[in-house]
C-alpha cells in the first residue's frame, strides 16, 4: 500500500470525528417501557453524511455499513427491520449499549479500557485475566455456533508425547486454573513457542505469519524442540540422559474449539503432532520419582482415557484424538509402543510366583498345579522377609502405610525409594538370585522393584483367610481376606474380597474344606466365579490336589465369624 502524504491529508475534508457525531446524532430511540420506537433508513444516513459532512458516497456508504455491522454484530438492531434497510434497536437497553459504543468512537481520545487492560503476561492480575477469559469465551462461542462456517483467528502447533507404562499413560494437568465441567489432563507435552525456533529464523520479517499456518513447514521441522522443552518442563527428563524419541504416525487432522489457557482464549485450530518416548533406565526411574512428588503428573489406562471421566472425576483432555481416531481410540493407544526400556523378567502363566510364606520358606515358581519349590541359598533374615514382602505390596499396587520416618518412598508401579535399604535389598539379592535370578531390581543405589508383571505374583495361603456362608439350598457368601503385615517401615495393608455365589458353589467349597472331591464341573464352575477375584488380592488358588486329596489349599485357614480385615 502507498503512503499517504501531507498533501493528500489536506484534500480531505471530511472530518472522521464529525461524520460520526452525524450518525450519533441520527440514531433511533425506544421507548424506556413499551414497544414504542423509531426507525431510520440507513439511506438518510449516507445522504446526510454527504450533505453535512462533505463526504463521497463511497465514504458515506463504507462508514454506514461498518456501523450497521457492528451493530447488527451485538445484536442490538431489529433484523426485520434491517432487511428492509431500516435502523431500529431491538429494545432501550440495546440502543443504550450502542449509543455509549458510538459515543466512544465520535468523542477523539475516548478509551473504555485502561491502557495496559490488555497487555499480557504473568504479571497481570487474575481476575483481569478472568475477566478478559469471559469476554472472549462468550464472543467467540456464539460467533461459532452461529455460523458453521466460522474461522479459527487462533492457530495452535502441540507436540504430544506418548509415555506409556503398562497399560497406564502418562499424563499432566492442564496449565490453565481448573474450571468446573472442563476436562484438566492432558497428554505429556505442549504448545509451540516462537523461542523454539532458531534465532536467525525467529528475527525473520515474516516469521510470525509462517507460524499462524496449520501446514507451517518451519513449525513442522522444528517442533521437536518443543516437544525436548515441555518434556523438561512438565517431567524433569533430559534428552538422551533419560529418553528418546521418534514421530508416532502422522499429524492429527485439524482440530478446531473455542479453548485456550487463561485470556489466550479463542476459536482456535490445533495441529498436534505425536511422539512415542522410549525411556533409558535412568529415565524410568526419575519418572517414577517425579509423578510420586509431582500431583500435577497422574497415570490414566487406555480405557480411562477413552471414557469421559475417571472415577475420582479427573478427565483426559483428548478430544483431538476423539475425533481423529473416533472408535478406534482405545486399539490405537494399544499399539502405542511401551515406554519401558526394561520388561518384566517374571511374565506369562509358566514364570508365576509365589513368595515365601515366612524367612526359611521357599518360592513357589511355575503353572498352577505345577509349582517347583525353589528356596532361597540361605534362609533369609526377618528383615529380608519383610522387604521382600513390602516390594510384593508395593508390585501388585496394594495398600500401605509407611511410617513418617521410615525413608520410604512409594513411587507407583511396583518401585520404592530407599536409600537407606539398599544394604539390606543386596543381601536379600544374594541369596534370591540363584534361585529366581532377575526378580529383585536395585538402581542408582536407591530405587528398587520387582522385576514380575503384578498379576503373576502372589502371596503364600498362610496369610488369607476365607469364611463361607450359606447353603445349597439358598447359596451363600464367601469371602476371602488378606492379612495385615508389619514391618519396620510402616504396615502392609489387609484387604478381603466377597462374593455371591449359588448353592452349588456353597456345596463344593464346603467338600474342598472336608477334602472331599466336590460332584459334577466343579473346577470350572468355582474359576468362572471366584478366580479372579480371589487372584486380585494376591492368593493364586482356592484348591490343590496332592495325591488323590483334593482340598482348599494348604496353609489357608478359617475366617474367624467375627472378623474381617
Amino acid at each position: 500500500m502507498n503512503d499517504i502524504d501531507a498533501d493528500s491529508i489536506s484534500k480531505i475534508k471530511a472530518d472522521p470525528a464529525m461524520l460520526l457525531n452525524i450518525v450519533l446524532s441520527m440514531l433511533p430511540l425506544h421507548a424506556e417501557e413499551g414497544r414504542q420506537r423509531g426507525c431510520l433508513p440507513e439511506a438518510e444516513i449516507v445522504v446526510e453524511l454527504i450533505a453535512q459532512g462533505s463526504a463521497t458516497e463511497e465514504t458515506a456508504l463504507s462508514l454506514a455499513y461498518a456501523l450497521r455491522r457492528q451493530f447488527e454484530a451485538l445484536a442490538l438492531l431489529d433484523p426485520l427491520e434491517l432487511r428492509d434497510g431500516k435502523w431500529a434497536f431491538v429494545s432501550f437497553p440495546a440502543s443504550l449499549l450502542g449509543r455509549s459504543w458510538l459515543t466512544t468512537l465520535a468523542t477523539p481520545g475516548q478509551v473504555l479500557l485502561s491502557a495496559d487492560y490488555w497487555e499480557q503476561g504473568d504479571h497481570r492480575p487474575d481476575d483481569v485475566k478472568e475477566e478478559q477469559r469471559a469476554l472472549l469465551h462468550r464472543i467467540e462461542t456464539e460467533r461459532a455456533r452461529l455460523n458453521p462456517q466460522a474461522q479459527p483467528i487462533r492457530i495452535v502447533h502441540v507436540a504430544w508425547a506418548f509415555i506409556r507404562w503398562g497399560d497406564k499413560f502418562l499424563l499432566h494437568r492442564r496449565e490453565d486454573k481448573s474450571r468446573p465441567g472442563e476436562k484438566g489432563y492432558g497428554m505429556v507435552g505442549g504448545r509451540f513457542n516462537l523461542s523454539d525456533l532458531p534465532p536467525t529464523i525467529q528475527s525473520q520479517a515474516d516469521i510470525l505469519q509462517e507460524t499462524f499456518k496449520l501446514d507451517s513447514t518451519v513449525v513442522a521441522q522444528h517442533i521437536t524442540t518443543t516437544l525436548v522443552r515441555e518434556l523438561e518442563e512438565e517431567t524433569g527428563m533430559l534428552m538422551d540422559k533419560h529418553y528418546s524419541f521418534k514421530h508416532f504416525g502422522q499429524p492429527l487432522p485439524p482440530y478446531k474449539e473455542v479453548n485456550g489457557a487463561g485470556n489466550r482464549h479463542a476459536y482456535s485450530a490445533y495441529r498436534f503432532h505425536l511422539f512415542q518416548v522410549k525411556l533409558t533406565p535412568m529415565g524410568e526411574t526419575h519418572l517414577l520419582a517425579k509423578v510420586a512428588r509431582d500431583e500435577r503428573l497422574t497415570w490414566f489406562s487406555a480405557a480411562e482415557i477413552a471414557v469421559p471421566q475417571r472415577a475420582d472425576g479427573a478427565a483426559a483432555y483428548v478430544d483431538a484424538l476423539h475425533q481423529a481416531w473416533g472408535n478406534d481410540l482405545g486399539q490405537n493407544l494399544a499399539t502405542t509402543p511401551d515406554s519401558r526400556v526394561s520388561q518384566p523378567v517374571f511374565a506369562g502363566e509358566s514364570r508365576m510366583l509365589d513368595l515365601p510364606g515366612t524367612p526359611d520358606a521357599a518360592f513357589q515358581l511355575g503353572k498352577p498345579g505345577k509349582e517347583k519349590s525353589v528356596r532361597p541359598v540361605k534362609p533369609l533374615e526377618k528383615t529380608e522377609w519383610q522387604l521382600l514382602m513390602l516390594l510384593g505390596w508395593s508390585t501388585r499396587d496394594f495398600q500401605m502405610r509407611m511410617n513418617a520416618d521410615a525413608g520410604v518412598r512409594l513411587l507407583g508401579n511396583g518401585w520404592i525409594e530407599a536409600p537407606g535399604l539398599v544394604s539390606l535389598a543386596r543381601s536379600l539379592h544374594e541369596k534370591i538370585q540363584p534361585v529366581v535370578p532377575g526378580l529383585l531390581e536395585i538402581r542408582e543405589d536407591r530405587f528398587m522393584s520387582m522385576s514380575i508383571v503384578p498379576d503373576t505374583l502372589f502371596f503364600p495361603a498362610d496369610l488369607f483367610r476365607y469364611q463361607i456362608q450359606g447353603s445349597k439350598s439358598a447359596g451363600g457368601i464367601f469371602e476371602l481376606a488378606r492379612a495385615e503385615l508389619e514391618t519396620p517401615w510402616g504396615k502392609l495393608a489387609g484387604h478381603a474380597y466377597e462374593r455371591s455365589i449359588n448353592g452349588n458353589t456353597v456345596a463344593a467349597l464346603r467338600d474342598l474344606e472336608k477334602g472331599d472331591e466336590p460332584l459334577g464341573d466343579w473346577e470350572r464352575t468355582l474359576r468362572e466365579q471366584l478366580s479372579s477375584g480371589v487372584r486380585s488380592i494376591g492368593l493364586r488358588r482356592l484348591w490343590s490336589t496332592k495325591g488323590n486329596i483334593t482340598s482348599m489349599v494348604e496353609g489357608l485357614k478359617r475366617l474367624s465369624d467375627t472378623s474381617l480385615v
